[in-house]
C-alpha cells in the first residue's frame, strides 16, 4: 500500500503543526483527493505557510491544485505559485484541498500552521438572529443602573427584515431594558420599557452596506434621545422616558427577536451622555466604561466573528492608537515587506527580506494594516509606493 494509503482526509485542532501531501518529498500518487480542516479556538485565526510547493504547472491549475478556503475567498494554486506564501484565515476555520489527475506527478507540498489569537478589535461580528448563536456581554461584566448612556457602534448591512433590533438589554426578569432598532412603524428606543420614536432623527436606510460609525444617547433628567452620524448631532425629546432608568445586571446582546440582517464592530457603551464636542474628537479606540470591544468582555460564538482588514480601528498586537507620525521611543528595526500579488485572505503572503536602511518616519496611516507575529506591526505603507509595506519589529 505505501504512502498512497495514508489518511489525507482529517481534521486538525493542534494549536501548530505541520501537514504534507501523500508521499512528499516523494512524487504524489495520482487520482489523490484531500481535505485538511484545521480548527482553532474562538478568538483565534489559523496562520498557514507552504514550506514547500511543486505540482504539476497548467493553465487555470486544470489537473493538480491546491485550493485554500480562508473563510471569505478560495483560492487555487499549482506549479510553484504558492511556495513561501503565508495564508491568513478570517475566522476559525480553514480548509485546504488537494487533487491530483492521472499523469504527470511532482513532490507535491509542505505545509505548516499556527493559531493566532485576534484581538476583538479586528473582528466584526455577525448580528445573530434566536438559532443558538450568541454575541452577548459575558457574565463577568456587570452593568449598572443607567440614567443615562452613550453606545457607539459600527454596523454594516447585508439584508432587511420587516422588524430589526440592532441590540438589546434584558433586566433580570428578561424583560427588554433597553434596545435600539426599526419596528415597522419607524425606527424606535426602548428605554425601561417605554417605546421612543426616533424616526424624525434616523432611518433604517441610513443603515447600508458599508460598515459606518453611529452613536445613540439618552438622558433620563430630560427624557432627550440623540443619534450622532455622519458628523452630525440630531435630538428629541422623548418625555415618557423621563425619570426612568435603566436596570442593573441585566444581559447585554446584539440583536434581539428580530435581529438586523448586518455585522457590527466596535460597540462600546458609558454611563453618561456625551457632549457633541466629546463626540466629534471621539477616537475608534476610546474605550467605553461600563462595555468595551474587547475578548474579555464579550462572549461570541466562534462562527460569527470574522477579521476584515478594511475595519477602522485595526490594531496588533496591543490595541494603540495610531497618530501621524512614528513613534517617538522604543528601539525599532525597520524590515521592508513585499505583496504577493496573487495571496487572498486577511494577511497577504509576505516574502520578509533583510532589513532595509529605510526612515522609519517614513510612512503614513493605512487602513489595511495586517496581522504579523509579535512583536512585528505594520504602521503604513512605504513612501515611494503602495506595493510594500513597513513593518517594525521591537528589538
Amino acid at each position: 500500500m505505501g504512502c498512497s494509503s495514508i489518511n489525507c482526509n482529517v481534521v486538525l485542532t493542534e494549536a501548530q503543526g505541520e501537514f504534507k501531501s501523500p508521499c512528499y518529498p516523494q512524487k504524489y500518487p495520482n487520482a489523490q483527493t484531500c481535505k485538511w480542516t484545521l480548527q482553532a479556538p474562538a478568538g483565534f485565526i489559523i496562520q498557514l505557510s507552504f514550506l514547500d510547493f511543486e505540482l504539476e504547472e497548467a493553465q487555470d491549475c486544470m489537473y493538480d491544485w491546491v485550493m485554500v478556503n480562508t473563510g471569505n475567498t478560495e483560492s487555487k494554486f499549482c506549479g510553484l505559485t504558492a511556495s513561501g506564501l503565508t495564508l491568513n484565515s478570517t475566522r476559525n476555520v480553514m480548509e485546504i484541498s488537494f487533487v491530483s489527475d492521472f499523469s504527470i506527478q511532482k513532490k507535491g507540498f509542505m505545509v505548516s500552521f499556527q493559531h493566532v489569537a485576534v484581538a476583538l478589535r479586528n473582528q466584526k461580528v455577525k448580528i445573530p438572529n434566536v438559532n443558538g448563536q450568541v454575541a452577548e456581554v459575558a457574565n463577568s461584566v456587570s452593568i449598572p443602573a443607567l440614567s443615562e448612556l452613550t453606545i457607539c457602534f459600527e454596523v454594516e448591512r447585508v439584508g432587511f427584515n420587516q422588524k430589526e433590533w440592532l441590540f438589546t438589554y434584558y433586566d433580570t426578569n428578561n424583560n427588554v431594558a433597553l434596545s435600539f432598532g426599526y419596528n415597522q412603524t419607524g425606527m424606535q428606543m426602548v428605554i425601561d420599557g417605554v417605546i421612543c420614536p426616533v424616526e424624525s432623527i434616523i432611518s433604517a436606510a441610513n443603515f447600508t452596506s458599508s460598515m459606518k460609525p453611529f452613536c445613540v444617547l439618552w438622558t433620563s433628567s430630560n427624557g432627550r434621545v440623540a443619534v450622532y452620524f455622519n458628523g452630525n448631532y440630531l435630538g428629541k425629546t422623548c418625555s415618557s422616558s423621563s425619570g426612568h432608568n435603566v436596570t442593573a445586571g441585566g444581559v447585554f446582546q446584539l440583536g434581539g427577536v428580530q435581529s438586523f440582517k448586518g455585522n457590527m464592530y466596535n460597540l462600546r457603551l458609558w454611563n453618561r451622555a456625551m457632549t457633541v464636542q466629546e463626540l466629534n474628537t471621539m477616537t475608534c479606540d476610546m474605550v467605553g466604561n461600563i462595555i468595551d470591544w474587547d475578548n474579555s468582555q464579550w462572549t461570541i460564538s466562534s462562527s460569527l466573528a470574522q477579521t476584515d482588514n478594511t475595519l477602522s480601528c485595526i490594531c496588533y498586537p496591543h490595541c494603540t492608537h495610531l497618530t501621524a507620525a512614528a513613534p517617538t521611543s522604543g528601539l525599532l528595526s525597520c524590515w521592508k515587506v513585499n505583496l504577493h500579488p496573487r495571496s487572498p485572505g486577511f494577511l497577504p503572503g509576505l516574502y520578509l527580506n533583510s532589513p532595509d536602511q529605510l526612515p522609519c518616519a517614513c510612512w503614513r496611516n493605512h487602513p489595511h494594516s495586517m496581522m504579523l507575529p509579535p512583536p512585528c506591526f505594520t504602521l503604513g505603507i512605504i513612501c515611494s509606493g503602495e506595493s510594500a509595506v513597513l513593518v517594525f519589529c521591537y528589538i
